[in-house]
């Protein structure tokens, strides 16, 4: 409908951040889930998918969200099956990761396990009530995400993909399986110390290694700990503002500004699709985490959530350059 060269990035900052205001005060039961889903769809997504790519996607978000819920739910009461099962999981969403970084079933999958069990461990929300939560949440996305491509067409352009490919991406399963184990140490030693940050840190985490790396780790790691490291700072405004009980009005225009400098400073840094999307998935769990919590204290709160961040994000470099592959032998 509105032509223009930025719609991709107005598109990727206004439609998750007005549907998040909107569940938030409509009272969703979690409201911050819908518009990860439209980070993501949108980042995997960069031009305006069919109508029937779309239904099939709502048709394997079915089968993974009550086939995940219904399968964790049968193994909940032995607490090394239901370890092993999201294990499991975790290692099906690296190795199709590994196959193809902008795989959206392994998107999806880390994020639903990584939300499953942090509700199921730590918030002790029933997992029969998530699966259609979660289902609820995808059509909520998928809707969102058309009307975002309808509002503003075009394809996005400025943001390169992940340096991976399919030929040049290392596979080896030691690898991946060293990427779940790891995964899910974090997840669970977060949720058993009973950090109130632990879904943050988890997505943060997982996301920082999905992706197989083919070029230099260090340099890449480094990259990666900048950029994300800065870019949480554009959170600040709307904590500012919801700490001192601005307008409704008033926080999210400055959050909309904000994302939209967000996005220029991940173009100007040449992001990659990896962090670019990890990116808009804090600063939109980070926006929802404050205006749930507007009190005196969430300057504090948000501090301790940067150094969350910030300490999850370190942690991923180490793990980067750790499975940082040498060079073969060429002789």
């Amino acid at each position: 409908m509105f032509h223009s060269a930025a719609n991709s990035v107005i598109r990727l900052v206004f439609t998750p951040v007005l549907l998040l205001f909107y569940l938030i005060y409509s009272g969703a039961a979690i409201p911050v889930i819908a518009p990860v889903f439209v980070v993501i769809l949108f980042t995997l997504m960069p031009s305006r998918p069919q109508l029937k790519v779309l239904l099939k996607l709502l048709v394997v978000l079915l089968l993974i969200s009550f086939g995940i819920v219904t399968l964790g739910n049968l193994l909940i009461g032995t607490p090394t099956g239901f370890l092993l099962f999201t294990w499991s999981l975790m290692f099906l969403s690296y190795y199709r990761g590994h196959q193809d970084p902008k795989d959206i079933i392994a998107n999806l999958t880390l994020v639903i396990v990584i939300f499953m069990v942090v509700m199921k461990q730590q918030m002790s929300i029933p997992l029969s009530a998530l699966p259609w939560t979660l289902f609820e949440s995808f059509i909520i996305a998928v809707l969102a995400t058309y009307l975002g491509f309808w509002l503003f067409p075009g394809d996005e352009a400025n943001i390169p993909p992940d340096e991976t490919s399919i030929e040049g991406a290392d596979k080896n399963m030691g690898k991946i399986v060293f990427k779940a184990t790891a995964t899910s140490i974090v997840l669970y030693a977060l949720i058993w110390a009973g950090s109130s940050q632990a879904l943050l840190i988890a997505i943060t985490f997982g996301s920082m290694i999905k992706s197989p790396i083919t070029k230099d780790s260090h340099t890449f790691g480094y990259h990666r700990l900048i950029t994300t490291s800065v870019g949480i700072l554009f959170t600040i405004p709307c904590m500012l503002l919801t700490s001192v009980n601005a307008p409704t009005f008033v926080i999210i225009g400055v959050t909309i500004f904000s994302g939209l400098q967000l996005a220029c400073f991940a173009i100007r840094r040449k992001t990659h699709l990896t962090i670019y999307q990890l990116l808009f998935t804090n600063f939109i769990v980070l926006t929802y985490q404050i205006v749930n919590n507007p009190s005196v204290l969430s300057l504090s709160s948000q501090m301790v959530r940067l150094a969350s961040i910030v300490a999850a994000i370190s942690i991923g470099v180490l793990t980067i350059n750790l499975l940082k592959s040498e060079p073969k032998n060429t002789h």
